[in-house]
């Protein structure tokens, strides 16, 4: 019983210490791709568009992670943002290339197009991070501030 109680109580010090990341993460500098060499190793990063958080992720490697966000090179499990960016816009214009896989998907021209765009869209982006090392800290912080700053592209549905 005695283990049980260390576990709920790291866990809810881990929970009262959500609020204090938040504000740590939303006053942190607005960072853009070209100057990501200062940042903490892992952690907790918020892409924000026209001044706006749009969507949150984790990292243990947020330099790289944050830089395959945008680079043109990513296919879908680097650039799973931008991903989700080029099949908003295939929805909305209702191509065929829904109906296929995902891997399969971003070999389509219509859709490559669209993803190209959406890579290129994120890698604009003013970026915001905040130093987050335990993997399950992580793991609860990440929609704790999705749903605090009211991401939209944050669903958090299994693939």
């Amino acid at each position: 019983m005695g283990d049980d109680m260390k576990t709920i109580g790291e866990f809810n010090r881990m929970i009262a210490n959500l609020p204090q990341l938040l504000a740590d993460l939303e006053s942190g500098p607005a960072l853009k791709r070209d100057n990501l060499r200062r940042i903490p190793e892992r952690g907790i990063y918020v892409f924000y568009e026209c001044g706006l958080p749009v969507y949150v992720g984790r990292s243990s490697g947020l330099r790289q992670r944050l830089l395959s966000h945008g680079q043109p090179s990513s296919d879908q499990n680097a650039a799973t943002f931008a991903f989700i960016l080029a099949m908003e816009e295939a929805t909305k214009r209702k191509l065929d290339a829904l109906s296929l896989q995902r891997s399969i998907r971003q070999k389509d021209p219509e859709f490559r197009e669209l993803y190209t765009c959406a890579k290129e869209r994120v890698s604009l982006m003013d970026i915001r991070v905040v130093e987050v090392t335990d993997p399950i800290g992580q793991t609860v912080f990440e929609p704790y501030a999705a749903l605090a700053l009211k991401t939209p592209y944050n669903t958090f549905e299994n693939h």
